[in-house]
């Protein structure tokens, strides 16, 4: 699979950059950069099969730290390469070691907890192979959906705008990118434990996981997306230096977009937990909506119409669908919905935008460093907030009081 992933990804980019045209950088730096980026996307289909073992075996949650753990020293390492004047290639080969590195490390966990999993010798299965295609073919299609949506940006601003205009718009995307995959961690965690409540009948304790998960999510990104709109240019400035600010508008639609492509996440990975794979067509019509929009938009509006085809394309498939289909499959009223869920995450993003605008008002006047340090304090102060009243239990407060030693003199222990 890795070495097909490497043999179609590169055939694809030689139809595509061939015809690229080029103004400050050689084809052979591209075609170089493009051979290694394929190489680090074969690396991380090699690391698969031991991310799905180390779940089934029971250490979930694992694969996810180990992947943000990695993606933060692989984006920490590309900024200090570019901030030493790397290019192309040097980004590439970062991304590659990366890649690499992840699946040494999943490895290397799998052989010091599990060492008899080393001992295994597979057999082939015929009859389980025939229940695999038509499951696994809807899960591909969604990916591939997935994939039109969110990674074809790069190549409507290199044709229509030229190269130059990509790491700006890129950047912005990483940004609200990265705050949406850390706060899917826990969803992505909790499927396992889903699965089995279903298997289980117990579908109380499956909308319980659903609503934590929507809650602790929603917050994330509201709290982070308020604080990086209230941060504005000076992000960028502290992060890449002056002249790398996309600009508010192209922000604000990514904050909108992957808040509720979160709520999107969450949803459908609970239904999935549930054998439910119900969402192929829908991100596959996303997908192409998206390229069609993307391409009428981007010529009319810039980079902002971009940006805004992502976000019409899945409002009109995606976004909808998958909270209809979501909560009924889950057995998870609208109502309960809108007033569980909804209501509290909506004045917790109002709060927190109000905070940390107010908080980057008084400090316009000091360097961009105090600024986003503000901004982002008083958003982490808000998601705190939000993290204790609507997340955990009362059990699970006062667990934490007697953890840090703030539980009330008097008051009974809760293990008592």
């Amino acid at each position: 699979m890795s070495a097909g992933v490497f043999v179609v990804s590169w055939a694809a980019g030689f139809f595509y950059l061939r015809n690229l045209q080029l103004h400050d950088i050689s084809h052979t730096t591209v075609w170089l950069a493009w051979t290694i980026l394929c190489a680090s996307q074969a690396c991380a289909v090699w690391a698969t099969v031991w991310t799905c073992l180390l779940q089934g075996v029971g250490y979930v949650g694992w694969d996810a730290l180990i992947a943000s753990f990695i993606t933060t020293l692989t984006l920490t390492a590309q900024i200090i390469v570019v901030l030493c004047g790397g290019g192309l290639i040097a980004l590439a080969t970062v991304a590659t070691i990366g890649a690499l590195a992840q699946r040494w490390l999943i490895r290397w966990l799998a052989r010091v907890r599990r060492p008899e999993l080393f001992a295994l010798r597979g057999r082939w299965n015929r009859e389980v192979l025939r229940g695999m295609p038509s499951l696994a073919l809807r899960a591909w299609l969604t990916a591939v959906g997935t994939i039109l949506v969110q990674n074809t940006d790069s190549f409507f601003i290199a044709s229509m705008r030229g190269a130059a205009s990509i790491p700006a718009f890129r950047a912005a995307f990483l940004v609200v990118l990265n705050l949406h995959m850390l706060a899917g961690v826990f969803a992505s965690s909790s499927a396992v434990f889903v699965s089995h409540l279903w298997q289980a009948g117990q579908i109380a304790e499956v909308q319980r996981i659903v609503q934590r998960n929507l809650r602790l999510g929603l917050s994330i990104m509201l709290c982070g997306g308020a604080a990086i709109l209230a941060a504005g240019e000076s992000l960028f400035d502290v992060w890449l230096g002056p002249s790398n600010y996309v600009g508010w508008g192209v922000v604000i639609i990514f904050v909108a977009t992957f808040v509720l492509e979160q709520q999107t996440f969450i949803i459908s990975t609970g239904c999935r937990a549930t054998e439910d794979e119900a969402f192929a067509g829908v991100m596959m019509t996303g997908g192409i909506l998206k390229l069609l929009f993307a391409f009428f938009f981007t010529q009319r509006f810039g980079l902002v119409g971009l940006a805004g085809a992502t976000l019409v394309a899945q409002l009109l498939t995606a976004h909808w669908f998958v909270i209809y289909r979501g909560l009924r499959r889950l057995q998870f009223g609208f109502n309960r919905y809108v007033v569980s869920v909804l209501i509290p995450c909506t004045l917790v993003f109002i709060v927190a935008c109000g905070l940390s605008f107010f908080a980057a008002t008084l400090a316009n006047s000091f360097s961009g460093w105090f600024k986003l340090g503000a901004t982002s304090v008083s958003a982490g102060l808000v998601l705190l907030a939000a993290l204790w009243f609507l997340v955990l239990n009362a059990n699970q407060r006062d667990r934490f009081l007697v953890f840090v030693n703030l539980r009330a003199f008097g008051a009974p222990h809760p293990l008592e």
